[in-house]
């Protein structure tokens, strides 16, 4: 889907109603199951007052996906980008994905209907691919500053940590199964990424200083 720019609100409280309700359906159907008519009679509006806000599903898809971004942007800032140590800040990374996925089930259903995200119409925007780019540079940017600062461990393939995290955000779409069979706590499941995230990043602690043993020299016996 080719990005489209964001048109004028003809009724800016009747946008914000329309935008309100499609998220509630496509958190509750995802992309292909939600219905215009029915967003629109949620929104208290007639189809074609929606048409005049929105030229299509994928143009209100769209809108309400970055709005929810902005939101999440606005939280990653003061919960994550404030912490002084950049192994924890990377650490608080993870952690985030997995509060904000348990946080926003939209995202999560529109993951699990298309993966690749095509659906979003995201993949292809020139802006987020300059956004992507950019948060891959700041994380290598953190783990140059944790390996001077003595956090990181210096051999760690800096090239692959950024995306080695953006495949572990997205574990908790794969936990459905265990779930549903009870067959271990995915919350546990989570936590054990994470500590072993942090485990694999740590520099290994400095050994204790040695101490010098001075030796007393002993007295020969006379014969």
């Amino acid at each position: 889907m080719a990005a489209q720019r964001v048109q004028k609100p003809r009724d800016p409280a009747r946008r914000q109603r329309i935008l309100e309700a499609a998220k509630r359906h496509f958190t509750a159907h995802g992309f292909k199951g939600t219905n215009l008519d029915a967003v629109a009679a949620d929104a208290g509006c007639a189809k074609g007052a929606l048409y005049l806000e929105f030229a299509d599903k994928e143009a209100l898809l769209r809108e309400v996906v970055e709005g929810a971004f902005a939101v999440i942007r606005a939280r990653y800032a003061d919960e994550v980008l404030a912490i002084d140590s950049p192994l924890e800040r990377l650490v608080a990374t993870l952690r985030f994905a997995y509060r904000q996925l348990a946080a926003d089930p939209m995202f999560g259903k529109l993951l699990r209907e298309d993966p690749d995200l095509r659906a979003l119409g995201l993949a292809a925007d020139p802006r987020n691919i300059e956004a992507a780019k950019a948060q891959t540079d700041q994380i290598r940017g953190w783990v140059d500053e944790g390996i001077a600062r003595g956090e990181i461990r210096a051999d760690v393939d800096r090239e692959a940590v950024p995306f080695v995290l953006g495949v572990l955000r997205f574990a908790p779409q794969h936990l459905g199964i265990m779930a549903e069979l009870g067959l271990f706590s995915p919350e546990r499941t989570l936590e054990a990424i994470v500590d072993l995230f942090r485990a694999g990043l740590a520099a290994p602690p400095s050994p204790p200083p040695t101490r010098r043993v001075r030796r007393t020299p002993t007295r020969r016996s006379k014969r």
